[in-house]
């Protein structure tokens, strides 16, 4: 009988170890692919909604990590109408004052007081704010911006300084006429009406009082409403 030379092939199956280990190997890649680009996913959206998000505050001109408030027009009027008598500015003026009182038409040379004041004295812009009503207030919510129409601050009483003011004064040859002038306290009351009225004149025609008690209104109010969110307050006086 011959004998069979032949190579035989080995067709046994693999060994199920070997079946299990090439199909994990397999499971894990696909795992970390998948996890790869959904994690890269992931990022790409985070990346867009955030620069959207940076891109949305920018048009807008808010803060994105603040809060809008809504500014209502009852808010800035129960601000503005505490505002009562508020002096905005003060200047001081020198005054030179003279008056004379005499009796009847008997000349001056003999019955009279003639008396003179020198020194100085202050007058203020003043704004009264109590009386502003809803028509007087306009609101502009997507700049925080609140207009208001006003009057333009006014001039008040001057006030003399007693510091600076010397009183000098001078009497007809009847002496003894003329003695209750000077023995009178009140009889100087008409000489500081005069200088007080001289002062607010000066003050009246002074266009830097004015125009500081404009710039110290609109200071004031920036400050005050700025505590309920206002960014900007444009003042209209009238």
């Amino acid at each position: 009988m011959a004998k069979d030379t032949g190579q035989q092939q080995d067709t046994s199956p693999l060994p199920t170890a070997g079946r299990e280990k090439a199909a994990k190997h397999s499971g894990n890649f696909l795992g970390h692919l998948f996890g790869s680009l959904i994690g890269t996913i992931v990022v790409i959206v985070v990346i867009v909604v955030v620069a959207a998000y940076f891109l949305i505050a920018k048009i807008e001109k808010f803060d994105p990590f603040g809060s809008r408030t809504t500014i209502s027009t009852t808010v800035v009027l129960g601000k503005l109408s505490k505002i009562e008598q508020v002096h905005v500015a003060s200047r001081s003026y020198a005054v030179d004052t003279k008056i004379t009182q005499s009796v009847g038409v008997i000349p001056c040379f003999l019955i009279c007081n003639q008396m003179e004041l020198k020194g100085s004295g202050t007058d203020d812009a003043v704004v009264d704010l109590g009386k502003l009503s809803k028509k007087d207030v306009s609101i502009d919510q997507s700049t925080g911006t609140v207009t208001v129409r006003m009057a333009a601050p006014t001039i008040g009483p001057a006030d003399l300084d007693p510091a600076t003011c010397t009183i000098t004064s001078g009497h007809g040859v009847l002496n003894s006429a003329t003695q209750d002038f000077r023995n009178n306290p009140n009889g100087y009351r008409p000489l500081y009406a005069e200088a007080e009225s001289q002062v607010h004149k000066t003050a009246t025609r002074d266009g830097a009082l004015h125009t500081a008690g404009e710039q110290s209104t609109r200071a004031m109010l920036a400050q005050v409403l700025g505590v309920v969110g206002v960014k900007k307050v444009t003042v209209d006086f009238s």
